[in-house]
């Protein structure tokens, strides 16, 4: 059993967090600045965002912007194109999880998977 406090991580403001991971479930927690957020992709299987903090917008690929705000939910199915950016004037804080180990496909809106075309991968902390 593993424990992590939320208002302890959401206080070093890093843009990412990874949480909790096994072979087939992950949990992180994102950090976006005000105009911050991520890139037009998807993944291959299902995922949640609960809002922590802050506001911000999620897009589909075909699909108008939808605002998001504290205590939301967001449900984004597997293959399921989506991009999310902080709109507001706060850091726009995240809860993830999805059902699959860490570093996964991560399908750009050209197909391409990021996790393969980039040699250096993203700046993390792991609990």
């Amino acid at each position: 059993m593993d424990f992590a406090n939320l208002d302890e991580l959401m206080a070093t403001k890093k843009r990412k967090i990874d949480l909790f991971g096994t072979d087939n479930f992950r949990c992180w927690m994102l950090n976006f600045e005000p105009g911050d957020g991520t890139d037009m992709h998807y993944h291959a299987n299902p995922e949640t965002f609960l809002v922590l903090s802050g506001s911000g917008v999620v897009k589909g690929l075909k699909s108008a912007e939808r605002p998001i705000k504290r205590n939301e939910v967001v449900f984004l199915a597997a293959k399921d194109y989506y991009q999310l950016t902080n709109t507001g004037t706060e850091p726009l804080v995240l809860l993830g999880n999805r059902s699959e180990a860490f570093g996964g496909p991560h399908v750009l809106a050209d197909g391409s998977n990021r996790n393969k075309r980039d040699a250096k991968p993203e700046p993390e902390t792991r609990l």
